[in-house]
């Protein structure tokens, strides 16, 4: 273990050997040819089964905003200013997202990449961390 771990299991699993970004954790339901994030139990279009995916670690920038105040009790760690936006995969789903990096590094259409976003240490001195997207041009987090 690198001392990364995500901050909460069943969103996303972490880069390894053979990955060299974490990908997020999604669903394809065969019944519908539809993938989902995050992973659902059932297909919401059919309710027929999904199997379990990984996503692409790839996409392309939607749309985005800046949120300068964040609002009271809702973030426990840095309530620095940061970008979020909308990131559509391969596979047809858009995904809401924590956006890397600063206000002007995004242009609606751009290539995005996953990465990961550190939130906290826990007791033991991992670094807990969850997704977020940047721009793809922007080098390694």
């Amino acid at each position: 273990m690198d001392g990364r771990l995500p901050v909460e299991e069943g969103y996303f699993v972490m880069p390894d050997a053979q990955r060299p970004r974490p990908r997020l954790i999604g669903s394809y339901s065969s019944q519908a040819r539809t993938w989902f994030f995050p992973h659902r139990k059932r297909c919401p279009i059919t309710f027929g089964p999904v199997e379990e995916v990984l996503l692409s670690d790839e996409g392309v920038l939607y749309s985005w905003t800046w949120i300068e105040n964040v609002r009271y009790g809702t973030f426990r760690g840095s309530l620095a200013p940061h970008g979020v936006g909308q990131v559509d995969l391969p596979e047809g789903v858009r995904v809401q997202t924590r956006l890397i990096g600063g206000r002007r590094d995004w242009r609606i259409g751009m290539p995005m990449v996953l990465d990961l976003v550190p939130v906290s240490t826990d007791e033991a001195g991992n670094e807990l961390c969850t997704y977020g997207f940047r721009a793809r041009d922007q080098g390694e987090g």
